[in-house]
């Protein structure tokens, strides 16, 4: 079986880490079947762009743990501009690219790589199968109608839809899409690597939380320093590590004068983003993992801190919700400061009661990427018959 992979996420030479999980997803489909990725990166003929401009310094083709990638260009804007006919730049990027004809395309994200994948398909006869990951269905629809009708166009004309949470299946199902074509497969672990630390002790004076994601707005960093400076507050010894800036995805500027504000700046770090592989030492020095995002589809991070046998708080923003719970960790109220300092307050305040180990069971049996991409091989092989 020839399948293409096409996905905008996919690591490159500016940045490591971006759509690594698109990628770990790959190096585990290749032990089913043949597979060549196209990964389109942003083109701006004018010079003076910062980042986009640095695009351009992306070789055309890489070679990553033995997968093939090709990095075509298409052209693209800041702020969206031109957004509603990004997906023909999308798929002329492609058609330079590809090379043969596969037997199914696999899109991740319904825009603009899926309805660029639909086309190509309709165009050469083969299937095609989305990926949805969460921003795809969940806020760009309602941002603007035309951005809506590509976005449905693709999804309803995708011989199947992959969503990585329930809460993103149900996304799917409103924007009228089958119930029947859309399969509920989530992100993945490689459990050989992120693996559980010893136990830890509840009596201990000082502790470590650990966010890894974006330095965004969007991420709810800014509830996570109040809510941190709430909970020193209570007389808890309790410092923060951030792992995530990157030119392109935030940086931690934009967050630093209220750690100053709130006299923190002892006790939080922002480090830089670091490849997938780097994270587990990271994982096991931390007592607690945080997520407070204001929306997620299924959060990579998460479910790698849950295989390294960390108790987690997040907030209910979607998939959280079909992740965490009261073995794993504590759900909070999304964008409330309070609460989120309280989930934190409790967790420390019964650790024994968390076995990293049965944590660490439930990630290994729902997400181990193995069992993910052997889920994902059989849904293509439905798709052929």
């Amino acid at each position: 079986m020839k399948v293409l992979v096409l996905s905008h996420l996919y690591p490159n030479a500016i940045s490591k880490i971006y759509g690594s999980f698109v990628h770990n997803q790959v190096r585990f489909l290749k032990e089913h079947c043949q597979l060549k990725v196209v990964a389109p990166v942003p083109w701006l003929p004018a010079p003076g762009f910062g980042l986009w401009s640095a695009y351009r310094h992306i070789p055309r083709r890489a070679v990553l743990d033995g997968i093939e990638v090709q990095h075509p260009r298409r052209f693209a804007v800041p702020r969206r501009i031109f957004f509603a006919q990004q997906w023909r730049f999308h798929l002329r990027a492609l058609l330079n690219a590809v090379e043969g004809v596969p037997d199914l395309i696999h899109a991740h994200c319904a825009y603009p790589d899926g309805r660029a994948a639909i086309e190509y398909g309709a165009q050469t006869g083969r299937p095609v199968v989305i990926t949805v990951h969460g921003s795809d269905v969940k806020i760009l629809p309602k941002l603007k109608p035309q951005w809506r009708q590509r976005i449905v166009e693709a999804l309803t004309q995708a011989a199947a839809v992959i969503a990585v949470s329930q809460e993103l299946r149900r996304e799917v199902i409103q924007l009228g899409v089958p119930g029947d074509k859309v399969r509920c497969i989530p992100n993945g672990v490689d459990c050989r690597l992120f693996s559980a630390a010893g136990s830890r002790q509840s009596n201990k004076k000082e502790w470590h939380l650990l966010y890894v994601g974006r330095f965004v707005e969007a991420k709810g960093l800014r509830v996570l320093l109040a809510a941190l400076a709430e909970v020193r507050g209570q007389g808890r010894d309790v410092s923060l590590t951030l792992i995530g800036g990157h030119p392109a995805t935030g940086t931690a500027d934009p967050f630093r004068p209220q750690v100053n504000a709130l006299n923190l700046s002892e006790h939080v770090s922002f480090e830089d983003a670091v490849p997938w592989e780097e994270l587990p030492p990271y994982m096991a020095a931390a007592d607690v993992f945080v997520l407070p995002s204001f929306s997620e589809g299924l959060t990579t991070s998460l479910v790698e801190a849950m295989a390294c046998g960390l108790p987690v708080v997040a907030t209910r923003c979607g998939g959280p919700e079909e992740v965490v719970n009261e073995q794993v960790g504590r759900l909070v109220a999304v964008g409330d400061a309070a609460d989120l300092a309280a989930g934190i307050l409790a967790v420390l305040g019964e650790y024994d009661r968390y076995d990293r180990e049965a944590i660490r069971q439930q990630a290994e049996s729902r997400y181990d990427y193995r069992a993910v991409a052997a889920q994902i091989h059989a849904l293509y092989e439905d798709v052929l018959r």
